[in-house]
This record gives C-alpha cells, sequence and structure tokens, in this order.
C-alpha cells in the first residue's frame, strides 16, 4: 500500500477481502458519498475495486458504465498503477471494458478496445487473442449459417431414419443400403457444414487479429 493512504475509511475498506465481491460491492454503494470526499488517488482505487467487483459477480451493463468514469479519471489524472492490482492501470481498466463488452454480445466494441490494448502493448498475447475471439463472434451470418446448414441436414436425416424405419424396411427392404448411406450422409453433411463455416470464421479471424498486431508493431519500430 502506498504510503500517502492514511484515511481511515480508505484503510477499512481495503480490510475486505479482494475476493469477497459482494461485500465490497455493498459497502461501497452504502458509503458511497464518504468516498467521493476522499482524495483523488483513494477515491479512484477504491472505485477502480468497485468496479472490478462488478465485473467479477456478472454485473456487466453496471460495470461498462462505471469503468468508463474510472477510465476518464485515470488518464485525468494519469494515474498508471492500482494498489493491489498488476500491471498498468490504464490497460487492466480498457481490458475490462472490452471483456464486459464481449459479454454483453457488444463485439464491436470488444474489437475497438482490444485494437486500442494491442496498438499499446503488440507484445501482450492476451489482447491478440482477445481480439481474434471477438473478431470470431462478430461473424454472426457466417456462424448463423453453419448453425442453420447444421440443423437443416440433422432434420433431413431424422426424416430419413423415420422413412426407413416405416417405409424402406417394410415395403422396399432392398433399399435399405442406400437408404442407410443417404441417412450417413446427412448426418456427415451436417458436421462438414458447421466445421466449414466455423472453421471459415476462425481462420478470417485470426488473420485479421494478427495482421493487426504486425501492423501494431512495424509502427513502434
Amino acid at each position: 500500500m502506498s504510503t500517502n493512504h492514511y484515511s481511515q475509511l480508505y484503510r477499512q475498506l481495503r480490510d475486505v477481502d479482494p475476493r469477497d465481491y459482494q461485500r465490497i460491492i455493498r459497502t461501497y454503494e452504502e458509503r458511497e458519498t464518504e468516498i467521493g470526499k476522499l482524495d483523488v488517488t483513494e477515491h479512484f482505487e477504491l472505485t477502480a475495486y468497485y468496479a472490478d467487483a462488478l465485473f467479477a459477480t456478472g454485473a456487466y451493463r453496471q460495470h461498462q458504465m462505471m469503468v468508463d468514469l474510472v477510465i476518464e479519471a485515470c488518464m485525468r489524472h494519469n494515474i498508471q498503477k492500482i494498489d493491489g492490482i498488476r500491471g498498468d492501470a490504464f490497460q487492466h481498466l480498457l481490458f475490462k471494458k472490452a471483456a464486459s463488452a464481449y459479454r454483453l454480445g457488444n463485439f464491436d466494441l470488444a474489437a475497438h478496445v482490444a485494437r486500442e490494448l494491442i496498438r499499446m502493448d503488440p507484445a501482450r498475447e492476451l489482447n491478440v487473442r482477445f481480439l481474434r475471439a471477438a473478431l470470431f463472434r462478430r461473424q454472426r451470418n457466417v456462424l448463423q449459417t453453419g448453425r442453420a446448414t447444421f440443423i437443416l441436414f440433422i432434420l433431413l436425416a431424422g426424416a430419413l431414419v423415420v422413412g426407413d424405419i416405416l417405409i424402406v424396411r417394410s415395403f422396399y427392404p432392398e433399399y435399405t443400403p442406400l437408404s442407410q448411406l443417404a441417412i450417413g450422409l446427412s448426418f456427415l453433411a451436417s458436421v462438414l457444414s458447421l466445421l466449414a463455416c466455423y472453421g471459415f470464421a476462425y481462420l478470417k479471424a485470426h488473420r485479421s487479429a494478427y495482421r493487426f498486431k504486425r501492423v501494431a508493431e512495424n509502427k513502434l519500430l
């Protein structure tokens, strides 16, 4: 803990178990007015812990609103470290903002923030992988096509199974091998279509993310 943190309120709140997210949230909200009167650093850190606790408990919409305020304060006061949190404060907050957007299904925002993180630190592999994940999930049309085609072939296979049992085996047993082949091909087509669409989306996202990383690295040279 930094030596300039002397307020009793700060010490009381920092004594809370950092993994007890519900208590951190409850305590912050109960004493928000008092916290707002603390000095810049203490107020910033306690609010950052509160925002992280919101994220950890899945309150992503609340986190999105709060983290923007914390990021703004981080930039305004040029705060680089948060006591008890590893790494650069600004990048930590930005990554949580991107992750929160991702959990809410806002993949455009998640990808945008991930790109900003890569520009700041192209060597951090986690940022590139996160961008890849956001770009993959952003390809809704491709992924929906894969799922729709998969379901279509599964339904076709189901219809062929019913037809095989009720019609082919009873009235046209000589066509049973052909019917079984058609069923097998339908199941195979369902899997291949899903893999093809998801594989295409993944490769596209992978190439785009790592191409962006290379561009960012070149700009730093």
